[in-house]
């Protein structure tokens, strides 16, 4: 059974309703309520929840803009998908329509088929919307319900761990609860951290130099890599202006993941060099490289390639670097190089930043 769709149908004139209740009661994952004037609208929201409102713009009173204006002054709802309807066909009507707040506008006379397809799209759209709201409404309450009981697991089998007299194989179990709980925690952490950067980044800028800034990375990196297991070639003069909290862990990502599919004996290698106006960072490693036709999904967020035979990695790290790059303006790629390995290049332009 189809989920049902509330339309609420505002139009002054009777036949109006009418003739649109008429065509939707054919359709019956549609349910209709009408209202003749713009008052009777907003007196029908206070207790009716419209996924899509059929406002038409001419009503004495409030006309259609002003209610439009006034539904989306408030946010319960938000959500609400609204269509005007006028026999005004002007640009200018439209995007005094769209300023108000409209989502799409239908000209009268309007066609039946055209109705029914926009009320299939909006609706669809609706409950996308609402859906990723859930879903990030969950995800503020994992991040936030989870963080006590890991720092628990965490510290608790820590201190396990040191007790005197502790058998062997308990010792390798207490290792394995606090190493699954140190993931949980950095997967609930990443999650968050994507998210929030999707929802828009303020960014502190300053001038800085690249060099000391990748230098600074390696140290923070717990990934025990030697110094023999690093070629590192960066000009020490490149100085831009950027937020350089951000970049650098945008850039620590990027060689982190490099690092962790390389071979222990694999050579991570890091050029950095300026050609005009542009800053290039190059971070290349010797794994099995990229399916060509996954170069451009592997920055995507939670995208594996075999979810069925996912082990571990869920491509958070480069989609959160991709996020904080593009927001400085710039752009990051992946591809396989020829000897072995893939090859990630970040390309910033100081005129942007």
């Amino acid at each position: 059974m189809k989920k049902i769709t509330k339309i609420l149908i505002v139009d002054d004139e009777p036949q109006n309703v009418m003739l649109m209740r008429e065509i939707l009661s054919f359709h019956p994952e549609y349910e209709c309520r009408g209202a003749m004037s713009g008052l009777e609208a907003l007196a029908h929201l206070r207790t009716y929840y419209p996924e899509i409102i059929l406002l038409d713009v001419m009503m004495p009173g409030l006309d259609g803009y002003e209610v439009c204006k006034r539904i989306r002054n408030q946010n319960e709802h938000k959500f609400s998908k609204i269509i005007m309807i006028s026999g005004m066909s002007m640009i200018d009507d439209r995007l005094k329509g769209y300023d108000a707040g409209a989502d799409d506008y239908l000209t009268k006379p309007f066609v039946e088929d055209e109705l029914l397809a926009k009320l299939k799209v909006y609706s669809k759209l609706n409950r996308m919307e609402e859906v990723d709201t859930l879903k990030t409404m969950a995800l503020n309450i994992l991040s936030h319900e989870t963080r006590t009981p890991l720092n628990g697991i965490i510290l608790g089998s820590e201190l396990l761990g040191e007790m005197d007299g502790l058998p062997e194989k308990a010792k390798e179990y207490v290792k394995l609860v606090q190493e699954s709980g140190l993931k949980i925690q950095e997967l609930v952490e990443k999650i968050s951290r994507y998210y929030y950067l999707k929802d828009g980044i303020n960014k502190t800028l300053s001038k800085g130099s690249l060099h000391p800034a990748i230098t600074s990375i390696f140290s923070s990196l717990s990934t025990g890599v030697g110094v023999g297991e690093v070629s590192f070639d960066c000009d020490k003069n490149i100085e831009f202006v950027a937020d350089w909290t951000l970049l650098k862990e945008a850039i620590g990502y990027v060689v982190d993941n490099s690092i962790k599919n390389s071979p222990p004996s694999g050579i991570i290698t890091i050029n950095c060099w300026k050609k005009a106006s542009q800053i290039f960072i190059q971070v290349g490693d010797q794994g099995p490289g990229v399916e060509p036709s996954l170069t451009e999904r592997v920055f995507d967020g939670l995208f594996t390639p075999d979810l069925l035979h996912h082990r571990q990695g869920t491509g958070l790290s480069l989609a959160i670097a991709k996020e904080i790059i593009e927001e400085h303006g710039g752009r990051i790629s992946c591809r396989n190089r020829e000897e072995c390995g893939t090859l990630f290049e970040i390309t910033l332009n100081d005129q942007n930043l």
